[in-house]
């Protein structure tokens, strides 16, 4: 066959030229398909989080095809069936917290007469005295004006505003339409959510040697390394993050059932959930629960007042706090993020404010693959070895399982000993077709 005769090489104009329409396709495909990268960013995390399951899978001689699609079934069904298994519980948890925020008006009100009987008048300094039951009384009357000249609608008003909304809109026909179109989007997104899902972790193990393809034979080591290190910082995370949820959820749902809060299942599911906001998350889980403890009052086998129920559950929340903190965050998640506090809080609000929900959930791991990534490029600008000779490590007596790193992380006990590797023993490297551990 003959040999295709080699071109000659672009210039640097060329090159520049070339990468700058490079970019520019690029945000244009952005902006154009800015609708679904949402769908696609869930699809990317989903997939991470599957890939142990499916490797594990194709370890033992099955299709890893059929693994991802064995793993994207196991994820629909507990999406599907576990609202249905919940709703009952949730539903009756709702409806005790409800009748004791019920009470509510009627604490306010015996807490205001408390006031007025205690303490009618207060003196204060230079010889005024302030009548607390002359002003309580004036704020009351105020209120009441103020609440009287709101009217709340009834349901025939609600449903003549609702079908006069709907014919000056088009017409039932066109609500209905919308309706339609409204149920296919979702439809289709929930499909394409499924499929990219699938497709991505099935070909999830080729991404690697593909990324590694684009760096030049000498940069390949060290991106190997820099790699190893991103990835243990994001399956640190979302594998680290799903155990927390789970563990902190069961444990307060454990703990406000033995308190006698009303709602302990829905508490417990608000804790996990809210788990997932580093630092600003448990604090925000707690305000219900000692709004609760103040409004109900301490069942029958704690012989306390209302104030001091509320301080034993909010201590009983603040030593599970520091259970996650001191005892759980560091044997399952490491030291992989290792970021200040208020980093993380500033870069959830951060977060929030540009992408939401997911912005505030992503801004821990991001800031971290933000420190690693800045701390090689600081080391190459400053002319020092990006890496110590023990940057990356391999076990010496074998790639222990995910479960059995968790369950020696859990007991506290070590891992095998690590070999160092240096980036420049490029031979003791994993391939790019192999497996990081």
């Amino acid at each position: 066959m003959a040999q295709i005769p080699q071109s000659p090489g672009w210039s640097r104009d060329t090159k520049i030229l070339v990468t700058v329409i490079a970019l520019l396709v690029i945000v244009a495909l952005v902006y154009v398909a800015r609708s679904v990268i949402p769908q696609l960013i869930l699809a990317v995390i989903i997939a991470y989080i599957l890939q142990p399951l499916i490797d594990w899978l194709a370890r033992h001689r099955i299709p890893r095809g059929l693994a991802a699609a064995l793993g994207v079934l196991l994820l629909v069904l507990i999406v599907a069936l576990g609202p249905i298994l919940l709703i009952p519980a949730i539903v009756n948890g709702v409806r005790a917290i409800a009748d004791t925020l019920v009470q509510l008006p009627a604490l306010y009100q015996g807490w205001l007469d408390a006031l007025i009987t205690n303490s009618p008048t207060i003196e204060l300094p230079g010889g005024v005295t302030l009548d607390i039951a002359d002003q309580v009384t004036s704020l009351q009357a105020e209120a009441k004006d103020a609440i009287s000249q709101f009217e709340m609608p009834g349901i025939s008003q609600l449903v003549e505003y609702g079908l006069e909304g709907a014919l000056a809109a088009g017409g039932l026909l066109a609500t209905a339409a919308d309706i339609a179109s409204s149920v296919v989007s979702v439809f289709l997104a929930g499909m394409f959510l499924i499929f990219s899902t699938y497709y991505l972790s099935k070909d999830g193990d080729q991404f690697g040697s593909w990324l590694n393809s684009l760096f030049l034979p000498e940069y390949r080591p060290e991106m190997q390394v820099l790699g190893h290190q991103l990835n243990l910082v994001w399956q640190s995370f979302f594998r680290g993050q799903i155990l927390l949820s789970l563990t902190v959820g069961t444990v307060v749902f454990v703990v406000t059932a033995i308190l006698g809060l009303p709602g302990s299942l829905v508490l417990g599911i608000l804790a996990g959930v809210l788990e997932v906001i580093p630092n600003l998350g448990p604090v925000l889980a707690m305000i219900p629960a000692i709004v609760l403890a103040l409004i109900q009052g301490p069942p029958s086998y704690l012989p306390v007042s209302d104030v001091v129920y509320a301080l034993i559950v909010l201590l009983a929340y603040f030593l599970i706090q520091q259970l996650e903190n001191n005892v759980l965050v560091p044997r399952i998640m490491g030291a992989s993020l290792n970021l200040h506090p208020v980093v993380v809080l500033a870069g959830v609000f951060a977060g929030a404010s540009f992408a939401g929900v997911l912005g505030a959930f992503l801004a821990a791991p991001v800031l971290a693959s933000l420190k690693v990534t800045g701390q090689y490029v600081h080391a190459k600008i400053s002319g020092r070895p990006p890496f110590a000779a023990s940057a990356i490590v391999i076990p010496a007596g074998g790639r222990a399982g995910p479960g059995q790193r968790l369950l020696n992380r859990l007991r506290g006990r070590p891992l095998p000993q690590p070999q160092a590797v240096s980036p420049d023993a490029v031979e003791r490297l994993p391939s790019a077709d192999t497996e990081l551990p």
